[in-house]
């Protein structure tokens, strides 16, 4: 059977898509991985950290 094809003007699917979620500005993408970057050496430096002061305790 034939593929459908819908025949849907191009400015409609992209009004669409700017209602629902609007384009960033600029630099927010950027700021929003670098906070997601810096999350995470945080969070792998606390775990270590954590990580480090257990089994130093467990040796004694």
């Amino acid at each position: 059977m034939g593929s459908k094809i819908f025949n849907v003007p191009e400015a409609a699917t992209a009004d669409s898509f700017r209602s629902r979620r609007p384009l960033p500005k600029r630099g927010q993408v950027k700021s929003r991985i670098a906070a997601v970057v810096l999350h995470s050496i945080v969070s792998m430096l606390s775990r270590t950290s954590y990580d480090h002061h257990q089994s130093s305790g467990k040796r004694f």
